[in-house]
């Protein structure tokens, strides 16, 4: 029965961490796209996004969609703020 409870709650820990986690992850991304929108200064944002996971370093890939069809896709550095607009080929 002890061994049961034991391993529950570490579990519950583990889960708990990992919830804690994922929270502080999505402030941070969220932080990040809303910096990018303050760079860009568009009042017609219709769509935005930020990838999860950098694409390398601590650099990561989004992208605004405003209302008149035009998109800007950028990378933004999670340690330094700096934004980079990219340019399509």
């Amino acid at each position: 029965m002890k061994l049961g409870i034991g391993a529950f709650a570490g579990i519950s820990a583990v889960t708990s961490a990992g919830a804690i986690y994922q929270k502080r992850k999505d402030k941070n991304l969220r932080k990040l796209l809303a910096l990018a929108k303050q760079h860009f200064m568009f009042d017609d944002v219709l769509a935005s996004w930020l990838l999860e996971e950098p694409s390398f370093s601590h650099v990561h890939e989004g992208g605004l969609v405003r209302a008149d069809g035009q998109a800007v896709a950028f990378e933004i550095d999670a340690d330094t703020l700096k934004i980079v607009e990219k340019m399509e080929n």
